[in-house]
Parts: C-alpha cells; structure tokens; sequence
C-alpha cells in the first residue's frame, strides 16, 4: 500500500505559526517573559480529503489544522485532552462536511541544529508511535488510515537563504523560515484483512511520500488527457 501525503499551504502555515508560539513563548502565564519561559511542545488535530486513485494508491490531502489548547504541555512530552478531537470534529462536519477528521500533529523543541541532529529529533519517539497506535478515535474517523504528523523545530545561529524545502526521506522535508528551522515527518496507519494496525513508519509493506509541491508532482497512475480526448 502507497500513501502520497499533499499539505495546503494553510495546513502548513498554521501548524508552524502553533510551533513557533510554543517554541519562543512557551506555556507560562508569564509569556511576555522570555526569561522565564521553556519551548514546550504543542498538538491540534488535521481535518482533509482521502482518496484511491490507483492500484494500491491512496492520496490524502491535508487540508487544514486545529491547536489544541486544552493539551497538557511540557517540553518534552504533550498530552491531548481526549474531549477536545470530539468537540472540534463536531463543529467542523457541521461547517464543512466535505473534510473529514483524518489525524494528528504535535511539535519537537530543541535548543539549536546541533541538539536536533544528535538525537535525529526528526524522527517519532516510541512513545508518539504508541499513542497514534492507541488513538481509537483517530482511527475510526479517518477510516482506519490516520496520519501522524511531527513537526520539529530549533533556532539556528543566523539566517540562511533558501529557495525552497528540501527533501530529507520520502516521508520528511525541512525549511527554513526568520532564523528558525522546521522539519516535518508523516506517518500513516493502515489495517490487514484482520483489522491488524499497522505504522508506515514502522512497517515496511506500507509506504508514504510527503509531498508538499502539490501541484507539479507526476503520478504513474494519473489519467492520460491526450489519449482519451482522440
């Protein structure tokens, strides 16, 4: 099974703006106060469209994204209030019930490029792979192929200029943006026959590319127009 994972822009202006207010201000009562502040993560929850258009082939475009405020937050782990996806997914089927609840984004923090490198702090911790694993919800809603997102993020020594995102692995790209450094991985669940779940992140059977240039990417299995026009 093949995931191909498209993001909107807005998808991915609203999670980095939730990151970088986790990032700089953290979770303090005090949040002018840089001081007195730690980057803590930060989780919302993703809503968009799923769709098979080929053999073994499932595009799903994320469309738009939710922070969670009432998530208990720390800069090493976060914890949703299980209310909350319920709640928010209840108001959005009533105003836009084209999309669908399809998953979940939280943050990595870390001090600079080197600490993110050291520990590849990119990747999904086992406890991140655990919690999506237990998602019911999650799972029931986007019709047992939930994604995951991670978005991590560092501030780095100066600003470099860059023209576009860079490719890291099928499933994670990196940017930059002021004098911060963003990183995004994708992960997608998938069940067998036996209603078995299954991680693309941890499973090789079941692949996903990330792709955030939505629109000059070439799939095998798009729809010949010359062809079918004669």
């Amino acid at each position: 099974m093949f995931f191909r994972i498209q993001l909107s822009q807005k998808l991915i202006e609203s999670m980095t703006l939730a990151a970088l207010e986790a990032y700089v201000l953290g979770d303090s009562v005090n949040a002018g106060s840089r001081k007195r502040n730690k980057s803590v993560e930060t989780f919302g929850y993703i809503w968009g469209v799923k769709r098979c258009i080929g053999d073994g082939e499932i595009v799903i475009y994320l469309d738009r994204s939710s922070t969670s405020i009432s998530a208990e937050k720390n800069n090493r782990y976060v914890t949703p209030n299980k209310s909350a996806a319920k709640i928010k997914n209840t108001l959005i089927n009533l105003w836009s019930p084209h999309l669908s609840f399809l998953g979940s984004f939280h943050t990595h923090p870390y001090r600079d490029l080197r600490e993110v490198k050291d520990c590849r702090g990119w990747e999904f911790s086992e406890a991140d792979l655990d919690a999506f694993d237990c998602d019911d919800f999650l799972w029931g809603e986007s019709g047992d192929n939930p994604v995951d997102l991670v978005m991590t993020v560092c501030k780095l020594q100066r600003i470099r200029e860059k023209f576009n995102a860079e490719t890291i692995d099928d499933n994670i790209c990196c940017f930059d943006a002021c004098e911060f450094r963003f990183w995004i991985n994708v992960n997608v669940g998938y069940t067998d026959g036996r209603g078995i779940r299954y991680q693309t992140y941890n499973n090789k059977k079941g692949k996903v590319m990330l792709d955030i240039d939505n629109y000059f990417y070439n799939s095998k299995f798009v729809e010949k127009i010359y062809d079918n026009i004669l």
